[in-house]
């Protein structure tokens, strides 16, 4: 049973860590257009979302933002990399 339980942990630890940004915030795409304050926000709403659906158009929603702000300030942002969404869903945030 307890081999079992740390095999559990270890293979929830490894999906917390491929997703870090989402537990801190100051690493998240864009980051250096957002105040701290909206960094914050951000990482609420994304705790905050119910369902895939509702997560997607958040990151949808975000990622616009974003892009005009780069679009504004002749700012390069880095292509979108992972699914934030796909990653909560497979830590059972939702279905």
């Amino acid at each position: 049973m307890r081999k079992i339980l740390v095999i559990a942990l270890l293979g929830w630890a490894s999906q917390v860590q491929s997703f870090p940004w989402f537990i801190h915030g100051d690493n998240i795409r864009g980051a250096q257009l957002m105040t701290p304050e909206e960094r914050k926000a951000y990482v609420a709403r994304l705790w905050a979302v119910r369902s895939f659906d509702e997560c997607r158009a958040t990151m949808q929603a975000h990622y616009l933002e974003l892009d005009r702000r780069a679009k504004e300030g002749h700012v390069v942002l880095p292509p979108i990399q992972g699914d934030p969404c796909e990653i909560m869903r497979g830590l059972g945030r939702f279905r």
